[in-house]
Parts: C-alpha cells; sequence; structure tokens
C-alpha cells in the first residue's frame, strides 16, 4: 500500500469508463525500446549574485549575475494531465520510402493531424548549435564507445580505480536517427529549426483529454502538502519587511 499505488487505482477507475486499450505487440515493442529516462544536468556549479558572471566561457565580456531565483515546480505531472493523450486504439504505419514520406508526415505534424508518435531522423542545422550549445535537442540512450570518451575522463578513472562497463548512457545528441518521438515534441522541434530527414514508422491515437478530471483533486492535495511550507516562507517574508 502506498500513496503512488492508490492514486494509480483512483485514476484507472475513472479512466475505464473511456475504454483502455492494449497496444499490439508492434506498437508495444516500438514504445518499450523507445524509453530512454530524462537528463539531469547541472549547468552551473556556482553562481553568487555581484561575484560570478553568466557564460564567462563564451563572451569576452560575459554578463555579470544579479540574482539567483529558485522554482518550485511540483506541478508539473499536472499540468500535463490537462493536455491530450493518446486514446483508443493505435494504428501502426511502416513507410517503405522513408525519405519521401518526409513532407507529407512534417505537414501533418505541423498542423495537429497527425497525433501519436513518428520514429524518424531528426537533425540539428550547424546554424543552431549555439543555440542549443548548453544542452542539446535530443536525447537518445546509446552505448559508448571508448574512442569517444575524452582522455580525462580515462584518467579518472584510472586514478579513482575504476572499470569503464559497456553500458547505455543518456546522451544529448545534435542527431538522432530510428527515434521515437512524441507529436507535440516534435512539432515543437520542427518550430524550432530541427530538420526531419526520414520517416520510418507512425502510431496514430485519437487525442483526447482524458485524465482531466484527476487533476482538480490532485491540485487540492498538492496545495494541502505544500501549506506548511507557504505559510514558513510568508513569516519570513513578514519578518524581513519588519526589520526594514
Amino acid at each position: 500500500m502506498s500513496l503512488p499505488g492508490v492514486a494509480l487505482q483512483y485514476l484507472l477507475r475513472g479512466t475505464a469508463e473511456n475504454k483502455l486499450y492494449a497496444p499490439s505487440k508492434k506498437a508495444y515493442d516500438h514504445l518499450k525500446a523507445a524509453v530512454s529516462g530524462g537528463p539531469f544536468i547541472v549547468f552551473t556549479r556556482y553562481h553568487e549574485a555581484g561575484v560570478t558572471n553568466i557564460r564567462s566561457h563564451q563572451y569576452a565580456a560575459p554578463k555579470p549575475c544579479k540574482r539567483v531565483l529558485g522554482y518550485d515546480a511540483n506541478a508539473l505531472y499536472l499540468s500535463t494531465m490537462l493536455k491530450d493523450m493518446p486514446c483508443g486504439k493505435e494504428e501502426v504505419t511502416d513507410y517503405e520510402d522513408p525519405v519521401n514520406a518526409v513532407p507529407l508526415i512534417q505537414k501533418a505534424v505541423l498542423s495537429g493531424k497527425l497525433f501519436g508518435f513518428v520514429k524518424c531522423k531528426l537533425t540539428t542545422p550547424r546554424h543552431l548549435w549555439p543555440k542549443f550549445e548548453e544542452m542539446p535537442p535530443l536525447f537518445v540512450s546509446r552505448e559508448v564507445p571508448e574512442a569517444a570518451v575524452p582522455q580525462e575522463m580515462l584518467d579518472y578513472l584510472i586514478q579513482a580505480g575504476r572499470k569503464r562497463t559497456a553500458v547505455k548512457k543518456l546522451l544529448g545528441v545534435f542527431e538522432a536517427d530510428d527515434i521515437l518521438l512524441y507529436t507535440p515534441l516534435l512539432q515543437w522541434y520542427l518550430e524550432h529549426g530541427l530538420e526531419l530527414k526520414a520517416v520510418y514508422t507512425t502510431i496514430e491515437y485519437r487525442p483526447e483529454k482524458c485524465l482531466a478530471w484527476f487533476v482538480k483533486p490532485a491540485v487540492w492535495v498538492t496545495l494541502t502538502r505544500r501549506k506548511p511550507y507557504l505559510q514558513r516562507s510568508s513569516n519570513y517574508l513578514e519578518k524581513v519587511v519588519t526589520e526594514r
């Protein structure tokens, strides 16, 4: 018995009214193979207002750090639940000519007529590399060959007494082939200049906001859990204002 377990049972109970569909083996294999996890990235290890500079490695006259802000983003899952979800029974289509399929699929994705997943080849044009310097836009799970490991890291492994293992790593890259992307994400990529080079397979679903009913009580739980923190923050701000 756990809170996530109870939430899942409650969620499925409300969703069952709209019928639940299991994906076909073909669709399942595509979706399962595409699971790669998400990045956890430290862009700058230390910043201090009025002391450090922003991107000092990149610009001759970098801007000084004036303020450091922290954001509580604990309701991102709830925000996604208000969006369209893949519903109904899927339709899987393989394309014999992946390159010639690009114009049709790109138009359908940008217009919102195609909703689901697209297995494709996507590239970032060279002139956009500086824009994505700190975080490449595409993420893939791949095994890294030793030839691609910097010598500094190989030296560190020796000093630390660690051995390199042949396991897959989550990589941020500028180009990815045979990658399965959710169409809202693919649409964002295309709108920001990435280029679709080939389309191998599409898994099409019916878009529907099937989880919106779950959000209102979940928001209430979130706000209730945050009350003590909000009260402490309010008391701290009141104290600061009073002292000044």
